[in-house]
């Protein structure tokens, strides 16, 4: 793939100090006094962040749409984002200007005199900086160095197969992404001085549910360059404690506590748009992406915290399986796309909060893979198509056998006199039966059940 000959769109990052850490999308590396930007990005969602060091160092970013967005416009409440016209000809040009108070990068939003002509400047000086190689081509994935390590963005080969694969990864790793859904959960975007929004987020942003109060503390926010404030994420509601209709009782309540359709299909339709079930599946996609892309980029404890909940939700339905067969299939779809990238984080994408690796996940895909082989049985299934592919690819790489081996049940056991009697196993902790299975017990009016619920006891 030649470098573009021609103007493409850009990123300006002017006064980036040099040793920072830099990421866009799927690619990290360490700045040098010769970079000013990033060129030749292509069209449709990309994320850009900073960080002082390597490792334990706040990282700051921002997500930005190359490319014209009318299509996305209607996603956008009170037409925050305009979508570009002939105002703004020629190739996009973003300018991302360091701020040294902050530490991070922010764009020029043209609020006043002064910006705008600062603006024009950088981008009227484009072509100098293109021709002194200021401007590093944009690259999905980086070569590892031969004594390992990572090549820094200075160097422009690269193998044109393995980079058309990465942006295909990065492709499907976005494309349920939509502004409406970022301002759900960031907040309103920063618009900069060309019209273009940017949501912003830190290693540190969290939402309410996962930041440990303490008394007589509040954190309103953080404060960041030209008066942004960092706000809490506003994440779909998840309780899978309580995934039952209110006033539900009996076996009701039973079965809506092991199949947890019903909390799906509320959560669909409460966050989806009138008439438009897609749409509100569309919103669970869009947060399982961004959740996890905020772990793999940023290494953010809440999102992660999200991202297994929604799991907990989604692999804990059992008729949803059937009704809801094309949105499973690309959940699942979509997560053995993300296991594949898991590598990307240094030390671990399922490290980052605890050593008990991905066991959760494992666990939560034993039961889904039983529950539908007992809801679709031996039926042709787009599921059990993208579950053959993700079981394969799982086992391969993890080692996770997800189809349980057959356990006997019945047979004759010698005791140590010689005598023979009949055994029989009448359950196991996976299978929920026999002495595992959820006990109904009756609870006197007025009391709560959330905590035996959560260890399988259920309330009638």
């Amino acid at each position: 793939m030649p470098p573009s000959l021609s103007p493409s769109p850009t990123l300006l990052t002017p006064l980036l100090p040099p040793k920072t850490l830099v990421g866009i999308d799927l690619v990290t590396f360490t700045s040098t006094p010769q970079f000013h930007g990033i060129r030749d990005l292509p069209n449709g969602w990309h994320f850009l962040y900073t960080g002082t060091t390597e490792s334990l160092s706040l990282r700051c970013g921002g997500w930005f749409y190359v490319g014209d967005t009318s299509a996305l416009e209607n996603d956008i409440s009170d037409g925050a984002v305009a979508s570009r016209s002939s105002e703004h000809p020629g190739p996009e040009v973003f300018v991302w200007k360091w701020d040294s108070d902050s530490e991070i990068l922010a764009p020029l939003k043209g609020g006043n005199v002064v910006e705008k002509q600062e603006a024009m400047r950088y981008k009227a000086n484009l072509g100098a900086i293109w021709q002194s190689g200021g401007l590093f081509r944009y690259r999905s994935r980086v070569s590892s160095t031969p004594g390992g390590g990572r090549r820094v963005a200075a160097q422009d080969e690269y193998d044109e197969e393995d980079e058309e694969e990465g942006r295909r990864d990065w492709a499907g790793l976005t494309n349920h992404l939509f502004p409406r859904l970022l301002s759900r959960i960031v907040g309103q975007p920063d618009i900069d001085v060309g019209g273009r929004p940017r949501w912003m987020v830190t290693s540190a942003s969290t939402a309410g549910r996962d930041t440990e109060h303490i008394p007589g503390l509040s954190s309103p926010g953080r404060e960041y360059a030209e008066g942004a404030t960092e706000s809490e994420f506003s994440f779909l509601p998840i309780d899978l404690k309580r995934t039952w209709r209110e006033g539900a009782i009996g076996r009701e309540r039973t079965e809506a506590a092991q199949d947890r359709s019903w909390a799906l299909g509320d959560l669909i339709n409460r966050y989806g748009d009138t008439g438009r079930d897609r749409s509100g599946e569309a919103q669970i996609l869009g947060e399982l992406q961004f959740t996890f892309l905020m772990v793999l980029t940023l290494m953010n404890y809440s999102c992660l915290q999200q991202w297994k909940r929604l799991l907990g939700l989604l692999l804990t339905c059992r008729t949803a399986i059937k009704d809801r067969e094309l949105f499973f299939r690309d959940v699942l779809k979509l997560l053995l796309l993300q296991l594949q990238r898991c590598d990307d984080l240094e030390g671990g994408f399922f490290e980052v909060d605890s050593d008990e690796g991905g066991e959760f996940l494992r666990k939560l895909l034993i039961k889904f893979s039983m529950y539908v082989g007992e809801i679709v049985g031996g039926e042709e299934s787009a599921v059990k198509t993208e579950l053959a592919r993700l079981e394969d690819w799982v086992k391969s790489e993890f080692g996770w056998e997800l189809q349980p081996e057959p356990i006997v049940r019945r047979g004759m056991l010698q005791l140590e006199d010689g005598e023979q009697v009949e055994m029989e196993i009448s359950g196991n902790e996976d299978e929920e039966t026999g002495e595992y299975a959820p006990l109904v017990v009756d609870l006197d009016e007025g009391g709560t059940a959330d905590d035996d619920v959560d260890m399988g006891v259920h309330m009638r």
